[in-house]
């Protein structure tokens, strides 16, 4: 499979943050790191193409927002305009930008001053769960007031804040291949898939990359159970390196998952910490890998040097992120999750969630993610889909690659036919909602997968069942 492998520019010299625009101010990543800097007292402006959520709290927090790409965003007076690798290539405001001599740098290259700036800081990376685990590492530390930036939104709270602790807790995305440009005291990986095919070739081009962020850390802080993991600890013994803590529960595990125990969405975990004392903790998030996170989230927080009665009662006090299994609503006795799951192993784990959540049928809706990442894992992606009663898929949902000829959905499908399930494919979210309402009965759980429009067929689905009840389909 040939990749993309855009590469990012590293920005050498220093930065003027007093002023910054952010070009895809409403991506997760650039949300938080914008309001980070406007908390921080920076003067911020962005624009995004969509109206959304994201831009509409910056705007209240007091930055500047357009809607759309025009040269004329750009304030006169920026001193530095920040992109992230979802922007296309012929931006007006960088192009812009770059004619009127203000520096254009990558968001990873703002990212890694706050983190030098920091008095304490950690970096918490892996190809799945960072987005929840620096939430769970965000609350864990609350009584500590940290600085933190999370690409995603938890569900009670912004998804940045400027603290006045010295610490900051970032989320380092491995997905354009900057993670390892990143020097925190701490860094956490959670796991090493291959992933991200339009940028990497393998797993040794992942592996790469969070070798590096493992070397620029003082502490690593790392899975004892993913297999991409302990590769990572292979490879760090070749050559001395950071003091490695393991999680998770391998038997040699230093900070060790000992029990996990269900109630309903939440999970009750004990761990042994490093000195042998037990210590147990409420994850109000399902699914086993998000116990894990949280037990991640301990073990960082102990390297800290935190109390472990603190770090339980912020445990206990997460109410999770939006869009990682999160409820969308019910109606009519069917339940509606949203999963942000995009990866064959990510829809594996929420599948196996749902189970978990209902004596029901699972219906999973899933919009691919990206036109190389289809070709590349979709046949896999259908395999794992399989797991559900029903799979619902939408069009391949793709914000910068151009299509790629002869790539589709349909081997996807009929590999989830393959493997014992039924596929049906509908081209939007409109189309969706209407198959699944017809689909969905009493009893059954919806699971709308997708990094894109995928959430929004969810509350489409709700709307249908109420305009409609009498086509719910007989307990």
């Amino acid at each position: 499979m040939e990749t993309r492998n855009v590469i990012v520019p590293v920005h050498d010299g220093p930065i003027d943050l007093t002023r910054p625009h952010f070009v895809g101010v409403g991506g997760a990543g650039m949300s938080a790191l914008a309001r980070l800097l406007l908390e921080s007292g920076s003067r911020v402006s962005g624009s995004d193409t969509d109206d959304t959520t994201a831009l509409r709290e910056l705007e209240d927090a007091g930055a500047s927002v357009a809607i759309g790409h025009t040269a004329g965003n750009l304030p006169a007076d920026a001193t530095v305009l920040v992109w992230s690798s979802a922007v296309t290539p012929g931006n007006p405001e960088v192009a812009a930008a770059r004619r009127s001599g203000i520096p254009v740098v990558h968001r990873s290259d703002v990212l890694a001053r706050v983190i030098a700036a920091a008095e304490q800081s950690v970096a918490v990376a892996g190809t799945h769960g960072k987005t929840m685990t620096t939430g769970i590492l965000s609350a864990a530390l609350a009584h500590l007031d940290p600085s933190y930036a999370i690409g995603g939104t938890p569900v009670d709270h912004p998804n940045a804040h400027q603290g006045f602790g010295g610490l900051l807790v970032a989320e380092a995305d491995e997905s354009d291949r900057t993670a390892g440009r990143y020097h925190p005291q701490v860094a956490v990986v959670l796991n090493v898939d291959d992933d991200h095919p339009e940028q990497y070739v393998d797993l040794n081009d992942v592996l790469d990359v969070f070798e590096r962020l493992a070397r620029n850390s003082s502490i690593l802080v790392v899975s004892s159970d993913d297999p991409g993991a302990r590769l990572l600890i292979e490879r760090l013994q070749a050559a001395p390196g950071p003091r490695v803590v393991t999680v998770g529960e391998a038997k040699d595990a230093d900070v060790r998952v000992l029990r996990v125990l269900w109630d309903g969405a939440a999970s009750h975990v004990t761990v042994q910490d490093t000195d042998g004392s037990w210590h147990e903790f409420t994850v109000a998030v399902p699914g086993r890998h998000n116990a894990l996170n949280a037990a991640a989230a301990f073990a960082t927080g102990r390297v800290l040097g935190t109390e472990p009665a603190d770090l339980v009662a912020g445990i206990n006090a997460f109410q999770g992120i939006k869009r990682r299994l999160t409820t969308t609503g019910t109606h009519a006795g069917v339940t509606v999750l949203d999963s942000y799951a995009h990866h064959p192993s990510e829809i594996t784990a929420d599948l196996a969630t749902a189970r978990m959540l209902t004596e029901g049928r699972v219906i999973a809706v899933f919009e691919p993610t990206g036109w190389t990442r289809t070709a590349a894992l979709g046949e896999e992606m259908g395999r794992r889909l399989a797991a559900a009663d029903e799979v619902v898929l939408l069009d391949v949902h793709a914000s910068v690659e151009s299509p790629l000829t002869g790539v589709s959905t349909a081997p996807m499908a009929a590999q989830v036919v393959a493997c014992g399930g039924r596929a049906h494919t509908a081209g939007d979210g409109r189309d969706a909602a209407d198959v699944v309402a017809e689909l969905a009965g009493p009893g059954d759980l919806v699971v709308t997968m997708g990094t894109g429009t995928a959430g929004r067929v969810g509350r489409a689905v709700l709307l249908r069942l109420a305009e409609a009840p009498a086509t719910v389909r007989a307990a």
